[in-house]
């Protein structure tokens, strides 16, 4: 249908004519039902295309099926796999069974050997903190020194 009649290329074109083509399965917005009318208003290339893409599509939805003049008939063939290829796949599925078992055995992190450093407090690790913490009472943590202009330190 895209010819002389109807030049390519304008976008707001090709969404008129795509558009019309959901209007006509009643797939269209009301929005976009909308703004088709008014682009068909001042569109003469596209309201041919409309009016000839309505035509086409209402004879075809009113023109009934004929059946086929010879019948259409499919040969069965069963899916079979050879015996070599079935032993392939089995040999490629162990492969990947073997590979993924190394592999994740070779790439094991070393064990750690380091003695852990106990951790007292996440915002300044010092271990004179704990000392002066007496035993049973609640001490409010000290006052972070911040920079001026940037965020408080708890924020982040």
């Amino acid at each position: 249908m895209a010819g002389a009649d109807f030049p390519l290329g304008d976008t707001r074109c090709d969404r008129a004519r795509q558009w019309s083509s959901l209007r006509l399965d009643g797939e269209l917005s009301e929005l976009e039902s909308v703004l088709l009318d008014k682009h068909l208003e001042t569109c003469g290339a596209c309201l041919s295309f409309d009016r000839r893409l309505h035509t086409a599509t209402t004879t075809l939805r009113l023109t009934p099926p004929e059946p086929p003049r010879t019948p259409i008939e499919l040969p069965e063939r069963p899916v079979a796999f050879p015996v070599r290829r079935r032993l392939v796949i089995a040999a490629i599925a162990a492969a990947l069974a073997l590979g993924s078992v190394v592999g994740s055995t070779l790439h094991r992190p070393a064990p750690d050997t380091s003695t852990p450093v106990p951790q007292v407090s996440l915002l300044t690790r010092d271990m004179s903190q704990l000392r002066e913490i007496p035993r049973g009472k609640r001490v409010a943590p000290p006052a972070p020194a911040h920079d001026t202009g940037g965020p408080p330190e708890g924020l982040i």
